[in-house]
């Protein structure tokens, strides 16, 4: 099979798993989740996915759907894969309608692979059937003497192909190698010849179907079965064999050493969600500071012993997957025992006496299923009730039993000696309501405290209201159970943890994500969320934000200004994440270099992320160094979305690549707030659709990686986003405005030379520039005398006092008479004034952007302009309000205000008509010529 039929069989297994289809924007990552790689566009001879999309019919339909902005991509149905469709399409959603019933998918990652995130594919393979003995015996042609020829040839083959050889591709190069066919039944009983082959599994597209729908997809058959990687055998373990009459002989050498099996398995432990083979060089030496054997890469079947290989490509054998062979086993252990409630402790901390126990709750199969939050006495100890169909009806259709069971039995005493573990049924003091608790607690004389196992609360009640429970009403599991919440382990009691779940979560009904895997006997991991509100709220998120120390945090001031900004991102949204100066700046640098150490001089696993979750914190690197991020998005188990939250910056990582905050430093990481503020540039309009790559490029040039910058906050909000106006260096806070082809702005026109030179003003600036002219002539009138004159600098930017105003300038050349060439930045002229005229711009005045912008009219294609079609020019532009049509922006070659800008200038004062300035400049032109 080709890449490219194999790259096809891979997307369509992708789209055919999603009902709602998958968005064309984030295919790639929906594939690259599955494969490992994206699909390799230049490769197929594409540059666009949606060429490549539009080119295979048969695998991709698209379309657009009301409502929606982006195109959506759906498999297309053919005959082999119209009973798939058909399962995909009787599929229903995780999610109900009401409220706290729907999350917001951009808070966290809501599969359409759900194989995944909860399906292991190794231990979820179904081997092909084998033929009866009966077919075996009857075909007489597969004689003894055949087999022992076969099986010498059969060596032969894998001697020469030792790296292994696809089970496809055996009958092919067992004819081109013997000259004769391969006997069909060899194929069939190969995998039971260990002593010639070894066989390694690969991801098949069946497989694939399998794991989304093992409940409708029928088993791989002898007719479709997975295709194979066959193997020689391994070399026998070093040994050596001693004789009484010779020194001790050594058996072949060691290939792969104890020391790396062992240190592979505890890696393999860490990530049961498989790891990718790619990763393990890299991963080996950071874990163990000792690089991995490359030749096991490049053999495999090397490590057969101790792993499961699988590969999602089936024709790619550098794309492997590896995965603990001892899971299987420890699953399909964990999967009988768990039906014993025994194996999983009770929410009241008990254990249950008495000879009969119900079995386990059986999880229900949503990823998002309702529950109601009944107690919290620790993030570590969270009781929860599954709200559904299948518990709430369950439960009251056995309250019902009760009910009717003791009110008709007049032989029901109270029990004269409750123990602490019994099982008992509970009277409600009204006499009526039944329930079953635990007696948790004898109180005082006849007074118990008792457990209601079903709904996950304590009460105080009279021994009078203890019941004996009968058998009967132990076949329904326990309906409360516990839970810990993911990633506050460390701070389960502490105080703050504990008012926020009781004012966010307890007696509410929530959403609820049970974390893979969940060890045999181990409490489950769970996220819970509020979805009840506009946006949804991540509960886990704010447990633990709440313990982060504000005071940590320079605190933003109005009108404040701060030095030393480093800015540290830019957005095309317009947003641009800024780091301050503060004690958390200080106290995390010296945290991160201590981990940097710590991390150094460990050798050991521990500190490999092996559950991620949404919302979690950890850390990951970024240009060479450890920073903390959060967990915004997963893709699979393996692919997973970050924002370093002291950058602002966002990135798309391997699990591989995270690592946990160490114990030691965990509650010192955890206390210091994202150091990263949401900026926006005041007075900067974003235009929608975000900014052009070229102007998020010039921004990112100018200010990226400075760390000293000035910055002026001009309005805080709630919602922690900063509009701010940058000041101190010129290239950041003299910002001009940002202009766009074919943007349409309102101007002003101080300057007209002619139509291939003249200034414009935005229009919408123009009052805030005369404000500042007024303040600086209040202030430098009044400081004239008193603050001397600078020393003068070429290119430096001042104010200097022209005719009776103040403006700001750039001086452009020092004459020698004690004149200075100044640029007027907000007028666009030219003038000559004495040296002693000229001040320090202060920062208070280099707030607003330089006024002036250079121009040229676009419409025309003449060069040079006489003196009366200039002077034409004038009288229609020059100090008047026009409408300007922006057709270019001229790249800049030295500061951002002497860029140029190609314009339309259109007077809309005409009540009926636009004009035109290029058309009357056109006319002018063609009759001055004809003059002439």
């Amino acid at each position: 099979m080709s890449d490219s039929e194999s790259i096809k069989k891979m997307l369509r297994s992708v789209l055919q798993s999603s009902k709602a289809g998958v968005s064309i924007s984030t295919l790639q990552s929906e594939y690259r989740s599955l494969c490992g790689e994206s699909i390799p566009l230049r490769k197929l001879g594409y540059s666009q996915l949606e060429d490549y999309l539009r080119s295979i019919p048969s695998v991709v339909r698209l379309e657009h759907r009301m409502g929606e902005v982006r195109m959506k991509c759906f498999a297309a149905v053919c005959r082999e894969t119209a009973h798939i469709a058909e399962l995909v399409a009787k599929q229903k959603s995780s999610k109900k309608s009401g409220r706290s019933q729907f999350v917001n998918c951009k808070m966290r990652f809501k599969p359409s692979n759900p194989y995944m995130l909860n399906v292991r594919p190794r231990s979820s393979l179904r081997q092909p059937s084998a033929r009866s003995a009966s077919n075996w015996s009857a075909n007489r042609s597969w004689s003894r003497g055949g087999y022992r020829g076969f099986s010498n040839k059969i060596t032969k083959l894998l001697e020469k192909y030792n790296s292994g050889l696809w089970m496809s591709k055996l009958s092919e190069v067992y004819s081109e190698m013997f000259g004769q066919k391969l006997h069909p039944q060899a194929l069939v009983d190969l995998k039971k010849w260990t002593h010639i082959v070894m066989e390694l599994k690969s991801l098949s597209f069946l497989f694939c179907l399998w794991l989304v729908w093992p409940s409708q997809v029928e088993q791989p058959s002898s007719t479709n079965r997975a295709d194979h990687l066959i193997f020689p055998p391994l070399p026998p373990k070093p040994c050596v064999t001693f004789s009484p009459t010779s020194d001790s002989v050594p058996c072949p050498p060691v290939l792969v050493s104890a020391e790396v099996r062992e240190r592979l398995k505890e890696l393999l432990s860490k990530y049961r969600q498989g790891l990718w083979a790619h990763a393990l060089p890299k991963l080996f030496m950071d874990t163990y500071k000792t690089p991995f054997p490359e030749h096991v890469l490049n053999n495999l079947s090397l490590l057969l012993d101790i792993c499961t290989v699988e590969y999602p490509m089936p024709h790619d054998k550098k794309k492997a997957i590896l995965y603990n062979s001892s899971i299987a086993d420890m699953e399909a252990t964990y999967s009988q025992e768990s039906q014993q409630c025994r194996s999983h402790p009770l929410p009241s901390g008990l254990e249950v006496l008495g000879p009969m126990v119900p079995p386990c709750l059986v999880l229900p199969s949503e990823q998002y299923p309702s529950v109601l939050i009944t107690d919290a006495k620790g993030s570590n100890a969270v009781t929860v009730r599954y709200v559904g169909e299948n518990y709430s009806n369950a439960q009251e259709a056995m309250e019902e039993a009760m009910q009717s069971f003791y009110s008709q039995s007049s032989t029901h005493h109270p029990l004269s000696k409750p123990v602490v573990g019994q099982l008992v049924a509970v009277r409600g003091e009204d006499g009526e309501e039944l329930a079953r608790a635990q007696v948790m607690e004898v109180t005082t004389l006849n007074r118990f405290k008792v457990y209601y196992v079903d709904y996950g609360f304590s009460v105080e009640t009279s021994g009078t209201n203890l019941l004996e429970l009968h058998q009967d009403f132990l076949s329904l599991p326990f309906q409360a159970i516990s839970v810990r919440l993911a990633g506050l382990e460390a701070f389960s009691s502490h105080p703050l943890v504990l008012s926020t779940l009781d004012k966010l979560a307890v007696g509410k009904i929530l959403l609820m994500e049970t974390l893979e895997p969940c060890q045999h006997n181990e409490t489950p991991v769970a996220l819970l969320y509020d979805t009840s509100q506009a946006d949804d709220i991540n509960i886990n998120s704010i447990c633990l934000k709440v313990l982060q120390d504000v005071t940590m945090n320079n605190p933003l001031t109005v009108n404040a200004t701060y030095r030393d900004v480093h800015v540290t991102n830019v957005c095309a949204d317009g947003i641009i994440y800024c780091q301050l100066p503060s004690r958390g700046t200080a106290r995390l640098s010296k945290l991160l270099e201590e981990t940097e150490t710590f991390f150094i001089s460990q050798m050991t696993s521990e500190s490999l992320v092996s559950r991620p979750f949404s919302g979690k914190f950890c850390l990951a690197r970024y240009k060479g160094m450890w920073s903390r991020v959060e967990i915004t998005n997963m893709y699979g188990n393996r692919v997973i979305e970050i924002l370093y939250i002291d950058l602002g910056v966002t990135a798309t990582v391997e699990v591989t690549d995270l690592r946990e905050i160490p114990p030691l430093f965990l509650k010192n990481f955890t206390i210091i707030p994202p150091l990263a503020i949401k900026c926006r540039l005041a007075d900067v309009t974003v235009p929608e659709g975000d900014w052009s790559p070229e102007a998020v490029l010039w921004v990112k040039e100018a200010v990226l990686g400075s760390e000293d910058c000035k910055m002026k906050v001009t309005y805080c909000n709630i919602t922690n986003k900063y509009s701010t106006k940058p000041c101190g260096d010129i290239h950041l806070i003299l910002l001009p405005v940002f202009f766009q082809p074919g943007q349409n702005m309102d101007v002003f026109v101080p300057v007209a030379c002619h139509p291939g030179y003249f200034v414009l003003q935005p229009w919408q600036d123009l009052h805030k520039l005369v404000v500042l002219m007024g303040e600086m002539i209040l202030y430098y009138n009044q400081t004239l005398k008193t603050n001397p004159a600078p020393h003068i600098q070429r290119g430096e930017i001042y104010a200097a006092k022209i005719v009776k105003n103040w403006h700001r300038v750039q001086v452009k050349g020092i004459l020698s008479n004690g004149l200075v060439s100044v640029f007027e930045l907000d007028y666009g002229k030219h003038e000559l004034v004495r040296s002693t005229l000229l001040r320090p711009l202060i920062e208070e005045f280099r707030q607003l952007p330089f006024q002036a912008i250079t121009a040229q009219l676009a419409g025309t294609t003449q060069q040079h302009w006489s003196e009366e079609a200039s002077m034409l020019f004038r009288n229609h532009v020059e100090d008047r309000a026009l409408v300007a049509l922006v057709e270019s922006v001229s790249e800049v070659k030295g500061e951002m205000w002497e860029r140029k800008l190609t314009v339309y200038l259109v007077d809309t004062t005409l009540e009926d008509k636009d004009l035109w300035i290029h058309s009357i400049m056109a006319d002018i032109s063609g009759e001055l010529s004809s003059a002439a």
